[in-house]
């Protein structure tokens, strides 16, 4: 009998080679052997059926699991989630966030007493700016933008 969706059936594989492989780097920590299909399924929680069919690519992990299978296959999330062909769900979450404005004018966020405050440095820059082409001529001096006359 053919698979329903044949797709499916290939995302499944690919979800299952990964685990598969990822299984067989691991080691036991006492022994140094291969972990086994049973010793995955006693850290998931499943049966050890469960665990090799979905190494086998016919069943897979339900979705909200897919954490608990990366951090014991000692995958990525973001892998997982490739091989299912589906964008994880802290992207989807980030994408939710509302947007923080960002203003259009920095000053707007300036106080009135800040706004005082850089107002001789503003007349000091725009006397600089507009003498600017006739300084360049003249011998070069200092000067300071508390010596500059009002506007």
């Amino acid at each position: 009998m053919k698979p329903k969706n044949p797709s499916k059936r290939y995302t499944y594989t690919r979800l299952g080679n990964l685990l598969r492989d990822a299984r067989r780097r691991l080691r036991d920590e006492h022994t140094g052997r291969i972990l086994r299909v049973e010793d995955m399924a006693k850290h998931l929680g499943v049966t050890a059926g469960f665990v090799y069919q979905v190494e086998q690519g016919k069943r897979k992990p339900k979705d909200g699991k897919l954490g608990m299978w990366a951090s014991v296959y000692g995958v990525r999330y973001v892998d997982l989630c490739k091989c299912l062909d589906r964008i994880p769900m802290d992207l989807v979450a980030s994408l939710k966030e509302e947007p923080q404005p960002v203003p259009a004018d920095h000053f707007s966020q300036l106080t009135e007493e800040e706004k005082s405050e850089l107002l001789p440095f503003l007349n000091f820059v725009r006397w600089k700016l507009k003498h600017k082409s006739s300084a360049s001529q003249e011998r070069p001096y200092v000067l300071y933008y508390y010596d500059v006359p009002n506007s």
